[in-house]
């Protein structure tokens, strides 16, 4: 993990350029750089000529795809345009190993209406949600094989998201599947040896999500636990195209459809 923070000292009467240049910023990596896992802008509460980014981003790659951008170019000018002298940045490294990032990603519901629960949760609980994500799935054991869509959208907030799902079929995401929470879905390193608990040791398995017959599954549901809970475990090789898919709300190139 890298952190960056960049101090500006602002140019009197340049506050409001340098805050919708700052904004701009923010949304273009919020739209581009899923590698960018915090970008904050703060001010000084006594002297609001004092400002302060912090950056983050989860590797060299991704701090290297930050400064190379076409965007952060064109910006810099205009940034120094605004200041009283350049900023002072200040990269950081990580002192000691990070902990393990959450594994608990989302809350999967499947709902018999998708635009219309899109828009009873944006309504009640204000939330804003990915454009819809259509899933082609070659091969979905539930138990029977075969071919499956699936559709479905995230919130757009922090993790864990809410997953709504459009009810299809007569399997795993069925309509009778409506009026309750399907599962939690929870990221999983080592998808074989998973479902070969669930299937010895574990709860069972109500659903498998597969490229071709005998590979490692990308994604898997429980049967329901003692306590009426599913879980969906989820390969780690997913990590990253579904992060970006609710921070910029369009999946990306090569997932799903």
């Amino acid at each position: 993990m890298i952190t960056v923070t960049a101090e500006q000292r602002v140019q009197p009467g340049k506050e409001a350029k340098l805050d919708a240049l700052m904004a701009g910023l923010m949304e273009n990596i919020a739209q581009h750089e899923p590698g960018c896992t915090r970008f904050d802008y703060v001010v000084d509460d006594t002297d609001p000529t004092r400002r302060l980014c912090i950056e983050t981003y989860r590797d060299e790659v991704a701090f290297a795809q930050h400064g190379a951008s076409k965007y952060l170019a064109d910006f810099i000018p205009e940034l120094l345009d605004c200041l009283v002298e350049p900023p002072t940045v200040v990269k950081f490294a990580d002192r000691f190993a990070p902990t393990a990032e959450p594994s608990f990603f989302h809350t999967g519901i499947v709902v018999p209406d998708l635009d219309k629960a899109i828009a009873y949760y944006a309504d009640t609980f204000d939330l804003q949600f990915t454009e819809p994500g259509v899933f082609s799935i070659p091969r979905l054991e539930d138990p029977d094989p075969h071919p499956f869509e699936l559709t479905a959208v995230l919130s757009r907030t922090e993790p864990p998201y809410l997953e709504l799902i459009q009810a299809n079929g007569d399997g795993i995401v069925s309509a009778d599947k409506c009026g309750q929470i399907l599962y939690h879905a929870y990221w999983e390193p080592d998808m074989d040896a998973r479902l070969d608990w669930l299937r010895t040791s574990g709860p069972g398995v109500d659903a498998v999500f597969r490229m071709a017959e005998g590979s490692t599954p990308f994604s898997m549901i429980t049967s329901p636990d003692p306590y009426g809970n599913r879980i969906e475990y989820v390969g780690t090789d997913a990590v990253d195209p579904l992060t970006e898919w609710a921070r910029t709300g369009v999946l990306p190139g090569g997932v799903g459809a």
